[in-house]
């Protein structure tokens, strides 16, 4: 009775559900992220516009003012921001006040919270479709464990998004190569992969790993039909999904390809030195996806990998998802400038999920009961990340190295976005200052980062966060540990400063409050 209620469908809602309701429950525990008001400013500017100029929005003058300083991204993801926190503006002036910028990031934190539970519903689905209702089930779960996949839900960025829209182009393009119309199916799956093209430049991988699919699948001359219906469809949804291109195309689209290759180098540190993202070491990738899913996760993703290499003549889609994480990780071990620890291949962790609920399910129906029982037990465990860590979930390393202790022994990033810089620090700062103290965030990676970070009880006590070149004259300094951007004159300050309070996680420090002796 009960299996005939869960059906596929109804699991896979279920778990989107809850999944996006756990994010909103504690969307503004973390801490404002560096990427969050550079991606919310347009994408309110693209609701505005569209409410006052109806029409006349795809006026060459009206979009070269709006796409003009913001053309580095497509709109989809930014679109998707402004809608939220245009929509949520009045509940958060309700619930927390009116915002001195006007940026309301935490309403448009609320797309990303929804676009996370789709993804775990779609992850849930295919697992399930293809090997079962508890690969599904643990398909789903074990994405919401994987605590830097569950951290980023939080955040008003387009990591979120591409993770979504890329797996659904890849899935829907599976489905469609399966299907007995074949070059309908793929048109119509193109314009999934539109829609990937317009949130990041990621997208721009699928199609060699779809063709490779389609002509492994397929005799090759319906395979290449097929896949140029689905490039057609796809490319024309980019195109009219961005009115930007619409004008100038040939020598804005080349702009835009350019910004992978042509773009302000990013420090990283990684085992103790300090890279710039073209010169990291090619195991970087490899590194970063082993130590930042957990450890018992990791293992069954990897027996249900061995699995989808057994029964790749019956079932080839385990493989392809296999070859796309291999892909990915190659990919980013060339000289493509790679940074951020897991962030830019964070798509490739559902495609992992679903192995992890194939390598689960398979061990589960072969043995007995407490063996099942200890399964779950250990499959349960791998929630201790998740809880250990929060809100600090992109701070999350694994076993392997030692947890968050051995990352900061071994001399790897502890924290990169800013997020550990959270609302109980800055309280905090609030009632410890003086009023009028002056204060400085560091690193600050963008202008006026200190500004949006600051909070309305700052504001009150008339204290609003510099960014680091007020450092010399500062009494407080707001720090968090992204060490590859510490000037010597931060060290020193570190060095001479007095640690009032710092947000701690495993007996690390990510965050804290230094005030000058």
């Amino acid at each position: 009775m009960i299996e005939s209620f869960w059906t596929e469908n109804k699991i896979s809602f279920a778990l989107g559900l809850l999944s996006s309701l756990a994010v909103i429950g504690t969307l503004c525990d973390p801490g404002l992220t560096i990427d969050e008001p550079l991606d919310v400013r347009p994408g309110r500017a693209y609701v505005s516009t569209l409410k006052s100029q109806g029409l006349g929005f795809f006026r060459r003058a009206v979009v070269d003012s709006v796409f003009r300083d913001n053309a580095e991204h497509p709109p989809l993801g930014r679109w998707l921001l402004g809608i939220a926190s245009t929509f949520g503006e009045p509940f958060e002036v309700l619930l927390r006040g009116r915002d001195p910028l006007g940026l309301y990031i935490a309403s448009g934190r609320l797309a990303p919270a929804l676009i996370f539970g789709a993804l775990v519903a779609l992850v849930t689905f295919a697992a399930s479709r293809r090997h079962g209702r508890i690969a599904g089930f643990v398909a789903g779960v074990s994405l919401v464990m994987m605590p830097r996949v569950f951290a980023h839900a939080h955040f008003a960025a387009l990591d979120t998004f591409i993770e979504f829209f890329w797996c659904l182009a890849l899935l829907v393009a599976v489905k469609a190569i399966r299907s007995r119309r074949v070059g309908l199916m793929m048109s119509i799956a193109g314009f999934a992969w539109g829609l990937a093209l317009l949130t990041k430049i990621h997208a721009w991988f699928l199609p060699p790993i779809v063709l490779f699919y389609a002509l492994a699948s397929l005799k090759p001359t319906r395979a290449l039909s097929a896949v140029t219906g689905w490039v057609i469809v796809g490319l024309a949804t980019f195109f009219l999904g961005w009115p930007w291109l619409w004008f100038d195309p040939i020598s804005r689209i080349q702009a835009y390809l350019g910004t992978g290759i042509e773009r302000v180098s990013i420090q990283t540190l990684y085992f103790g030195k300090v890279f710039i993202d073209r010169e990291v070491p090619w195991h970087y990738p490899w590194v970063y996806f082993s130590t930042t899913i957990p450890i018992g996760l990791l293992l069954l993703g990897f027996w249900g990998a061995r699995l989808a290499w057994q029964d790749h003549r019956r079932d080839s889609s385990g493989l392809l998802y296999c070859g796309s994480i291999f892909f990915f990780l190659v990919v980013f071990s060339t000289r493509v400038p790679v940074y951020d620890g897991e962030r830019l291949f964070l798509l490739t962790f559902p495609l992992f999920a679903i192995l992890i609920g194939r390598g689960f399910a398979s061990l589960f129906r072969s043995s007995r009961a407490m063996i099942r029982l200890a399964l779950t037990i250990f499959l349960a465990t791998q929630s201790y990340g998740l809880i250990a860590l929060h809100p600090f979930g992109l701070s999350y390393y694994n076993a392997i190295v030692g947890g968050l202790p051995g990352a900061d022994r071994l001399g790897l990033e502890l924290t990169y976005w800013g997020d550990a810089v959270d609302g109980v620090l800055l309280e905090r700062l609030a009632a410890l200052a003086s009023e009028g103290d002056s204060a400085v965030l560091v690193p600050t990676l963008a202008p006026d980062q200190g500004k949006v970070a600051t909070t309305r009880r700052l504001i009150g006590r008339k204290i609003v966060l510099a960014d680091q070149g007020g450092l010399a004259s500062s009494n407080w300094l707001v720090v968090y540990r992204r060490e590859a951007y510490w000037s010597p004159e931060v060290r020193a300050r570190l060095r001479e400063g007095s640690v009032v309070f710092a947000q701690t996680r495993q007996g690390v420090w990510l965050s804290a409050l230094i005030r000058r002796r």
